[in-house]
């Protein structure tokens, strides 16, 4: 009996992996599509029909920032299948020749990285095979949307519930981009772990790069013995390469803005970073219920960061490099990151080898610690984001203040000339349209941005945002209500400007529509410095429009 439950097993395993990754019928798929990036270097995707890794196509892709990248990078390197989501692989692996970015020649060196699955179609879980002794179990919870890293600590957890050893283990229920509400695994016995762990291989010299910058760091295991040399790394040429920047597509506004605007183009939910490879031996005390143990392990790290960009950029004052100067800042605060978090995985890898000969009590404080240490960095990491964001949040908005108040000043200038020339009025009006419409898309930028990281703090800025808003509006209708002034210029321009007005007037329409779905707007609070405006003073009352002329607001 127990041998047909055996073959039952391997039968429904064997069809569930035919159907997990479904392809094209133009694709003769061998193995699952796969991606890989370690800093600095190109990425790397696995080929489908030969298994083998191969280099960036295009020659010009190093770390991808966000799962959202990921997923449109395996979409890039695999476009004949179907791409429809990613998830952590469970394990790292060793891939050889990686081709440092922005040259051709190739290394031998090898990095052991934890891939990312490229999901082929709808959603599949995967398929765990029970070996004798163990048990398949599973957990969902539909009100929680959780990583890898979550739910492979559910699994571990459950299993050491049970007095075993987490084997395998698989996603399940996808509600994001490499996020799911639950988990399958199996669990066994400690003695089937500990024959599985003889066979396993010793790991090598090499670097270790854990995902993408968003990645959850993952505590998957990874077999690594404590080293008494220093591993050999790449040649001194290597090591003496700059940091590299991520290759990122940057929306923009759509307009054709003059070279100085340029900086203004704020990308906030960019999550760069960069590493660097080196060893060193650290020193980690771990503290159980019954025993302080004190284990020195050998782990792969980094060098050395460069000089401290983060703090620099804090700390000078703003100018035009702005947009380059938040850049360098973001990587390294992103390097600095994870240069901490991989520590740490390390250290909890060797702890939980160890842990093995500890009581049950013990092993649950072993990862309750190292639970604490991450989530403790994560805080950490996240308000020092906070706190970059924030900074640049409000250069970003000097600057524009500064370019709306010039384009300002230029309009009014024009219609003091004397005589007044309708088409040079009509030029810097368009300008200084312009300067306030950078100004909406930079704000409704930061609150999409708050939105995704912080939803309880977007819902207390919104009034803010939508007063903001509404003060943009309020001003360029004041400042079109000066052309009537100057009644030869109004009557010239009267359609063209009328024009204008009505498209900037149905985008305002449909932001604040948006905006407005979520709550009302509770008083005028001016959400940043909006009120850098030229000498003189306007009456901020609502002014009605004129006879026939839609999207003016004369005085």
């Amino acid at each position: 009996m127990g041998e047909f439950t055996a073959f039952l097993l391997l039968l429904v395993a064997t069809l569930t992996l035919s159907s997990e990754v479904p392809a094209d019928d133009s694709v003769d798929m061998q193995t699952e599509p796969q991606v890989a990036m370690f800093c600095g270097k190109l990425n790397m995707h696995i080929n489908v029909q030969s298994g083998k890794w191969e280099s960036d196509p295009s020659g010009t892709k190093s770390c991808i920032g966000t799962k959202e990248g990921i997923l449109q990078y395996c979409q890039e390197v695999y476009p004949e299948l179907q791409i429809t989501n990613v998830v952590e692989a469970n394990q790292p692996i060793s891939i050889e020749d990686w081709c440092k970015k922005g040259r051709k020649q190739y290394r031998s060196h090898t990095h052991i990285v934890v891939p990312y699955r490229c999901l082929v179609g709808e959603f599949v879980s995967d398929a765990l095979l029970v070996p004798d002794k163990c048990k398949f179990l599973h957990q969902e919870r539909m009100d929680q949307c959780e990583s890898h890293l979550h739910w492979h600590t559910v699994a571990k957890e459950s299993c050491g519930d049970r007095s075993m050893n987490l084997h395998d283990y698989g996603m399940l229920l996808p509600c994001g981009i490499d996020r799911f509400r639950g988990v399958e695994f199996v669990c066994c016995p400690a003695e089937a772990e500990r024959e599985a762990d003889s066979a396993e291989l010793e790991g090598e010299e090499s670097d270790v790069w854990w995902g993408g910058a968003e990645t959850e760091y993952s505590d998957n295991s990874m077999t690594r013995p404590a080293e008494t040399e220093p591993a050999t790394t790449e040649d001194d040429e290597d090591e003496d390469e700059e940091t590299e920047t991520f290759e990122r597509d940057e929306n923009g506004d759509g307009d054709e803005d003059d070279d100085e605007d340029d900086d203004e183009d704020d990308v906030i939910d960019e999550r760069d970073s960069d590493e660097r490879s080196a060893n060193i031996a650290m020193t980690t005390t771990t503290t159980t219920t019954t025993e302080s143990v004190e284990e020195v392990v050998r782990v792969p790290t980094m060098a050395p960061s460069p000089p401290d960009a983060v703090n620099h950029y804090l700390e000078a004052p703003g100018d035009d490099n702005e947009h380059s100067d938040f850049q360098k800042a973001k990587e390294s605060l992103e390097a600095k990151h994870r240069e901490k978090m991989s520590q740490v995985m390390r250290e909890w890898e060797e702890a939980e080898r160890q842990a093995k000969k500890l009581p049950r009590a013990d092993k649950k404080a072993v990862i309750q610690h190292f639970q604490e240490k991450v989530e403790a960095l994560e805080r950490e990491a996240a308000g020092e984001r906070q706190q970059l964001v924030e900074t640049h949040m409000a250069r970003v908005e000097a600057l524009l203040n500064s370019h709306r108040r010039l384009a300002l000043e230029n309009y009014l200038s024009s219609l003091q000339a004397n005589p007044p020339r309708a088409r040079q009025v009509l030029t810097l009006l368009k300008k200084y349209v312009r300067a306030e419409q950078k100004d909406r898309q930079h704000t409704l930028k930061h609150y999409e941005h708050v939105r995704t990281v912080d939803p309880k703090k977007a819902a207390q800025i919104r009034p803010q945002v939508l007063t903001h808003l509404r003060v943009i509006d309020e001003r360029m209708n004041q400042s079109v209500g000066l052309l009537f002034k100057v009644p030869s210029v109004a009557n010239e321009l009267q359609s063209q400007v009328s024009v204008l007005m009505q498209r900037v007037q149905a985008e305002l329409s449909q932001q604040v529509s948006s905006l407005q779905s979520d709550g009302r707007v509770d008083g005028r609070v001016s959400y940043g410095n909006d009120a850098l405006m030229p000498d003189q003073a306007y009456s901020s009352a609502p002014m009605e429009p004129g006879p026939g002329r839609t999207g003016l607001r004369p005085p």
